[in-house]
């Protein structure tokens, strides 16, 4: 790193905190909630690349999912005031209650704000290996003519309304089935085929180790044909395994870098006391989140990917990176390797690049 001074109001609030700390004025102690920790201890440049982690309170999203429904209680009193019934009556739409009260609301949006006003900021270098990894879940998924029919005989039976329509509905749509299938239905190997297929999901429903397409495959040397086709299943969560090796050059530098593991520690832990008190004891409390920026000087890297706030899920430190035991005379070890991994809160939408854009970003995006 360069030497020339870039961020001198947040060098001095580092240099001086152990002594404003012993003096407890008020303004000390908002000092240091936000305190700001550098490794290595040198002064930044507009040149230097480097890796911003900022640290909030966990804050939940608040999602709500007793109002999907939109139910609202009705409550009976009687003559001396007593609650003698509660009924509960639907209202508004299902759909807005659940785009309103989950969908809007993520770990994402509601953390925003608090990582917008940091407790602590940590400044470590670019770590030598860089990556990023983006994925979405696709898989194969079947469906054979007999599943087809299957499908649809069972909407129709669930359309029915009542279980005397089921009945009847469930043997109409097996009529259909054996009874308008034409010249498919004359052909000895396909009847064959279904009738091998039906026992075999019927043993299977038993308990038996064999399937429908496995008894027709036995029973006509061919398959139906399952349609294959790889379709969309959800996005997945991204994470970011970081590695660095501190070398501590100075007593100051080694206060700084075991004040930094601290922090981390401590960030990434849960709290058993509950903010309420009279839940103490009952709940434990979420972890700190991250908010991690790649820098260059003053302003967001203008090429590396972007990140969501994100937790602290693995931290691990090597006191002896160099595979032997080597401390300095003050029992700081010579040679450190930190590997944290973070991983996101919610995952990466199309329109999160959007955002970006619509703001002028001109990075790789997320």
């Amino acid at each position: 790193m360069a030497h020339n001074d870039l961020h001198p109001k947040e060098v001095r609030n580092n240099t001086n905190s152990n002594s404003t700390t012993r003096r407890g004025d008020k303004k000390t102690k908002e000092k240091k909630k936000n305190k700001v920790l550098r490794y290595p201890n040198a002064m930044l440049d507009s040149s230097t690349d480097y890796l911003k982690i900022d640290i909030a309170d966990y804050v939940a999203s608040g999602a709500k999912i007793d109002g999907l429904v939109g139910e609202t209680p009705k409550v009976t009193t009687g003559k001396n005031g007593a609650i003698e019934k509660t009924e509960f009556q639907a209202s508004g739409n299902f759909a807005e209650n659940y785009k309103n009260n989950i969908t809007l609301k993520t770990g994402t949006e509601s953390n925003k704000a608090g990582l917008k006003k940091p407790l602590h900021t940590i400044y470590l270098p670019i770590p030598q290996q860089l990556s990023d990894t983006n994925s979405v879940n696709w898989d194969n998924s079947t469906l054979n003519p007999i599943e087809a029919f299957g499908v649809a005989a069972a909407g129709a039976v669930m359309q029915a309304g009542d279980a005397a329509n089921a009945v009847a509905t469930a043997s109409k749509a097996v009529e259909i089935i054996t009874g308008k299938l034409g010249d498919i239905a004359s052909d000895p190997n396909m009847r064959n085929a279904i009738t091998a297929a039906l026992a075999g999901t019927a043993v299977g429903a038993l308990g038996g180790n064999v399937s429908g397409s496995q008894l027709v495959s036995r029973a006509t040397g061919q398959v139906f044909n399952p349609n294959l086709e790889l379709l969309f299943q959800g996005v997945n969560l991204r994470s970011f395994p970081f590695s660095f090796n501190i070398f501590p050059r100075n007593q100051k530098e080694a206060e700084i870098v075991k004040e930094i593991i601290r922090t981390l520690k401590m960030s990434m832990s849960a709290r058993k006391n509950s903010t309420n008190n009279a839940q103490s004891g009952i709940f434990i409390s979420a972890p700190r989140v991250f908010q991690l920026t790649y820098m260059k000087g003053r302003n967001k890297h203008p090429f590396l990917n972007k990140f969501l706030p994100m937790a602290l899920t693995s931290m691990n430190l090597s006191y002896t990176a160099s595979n032997t035991y080597s401390t300095f005379y003050d029992g700081t070890p010579t040679h450190m390797k930190l590997d944290l991994v973070f991983k996101e809160l919610n995952p990466i939408y199309f329109e999160d690049y959007q955002d970006l854009m619509k703001l002028g970003d001109n990075s790789v995006g997320y």
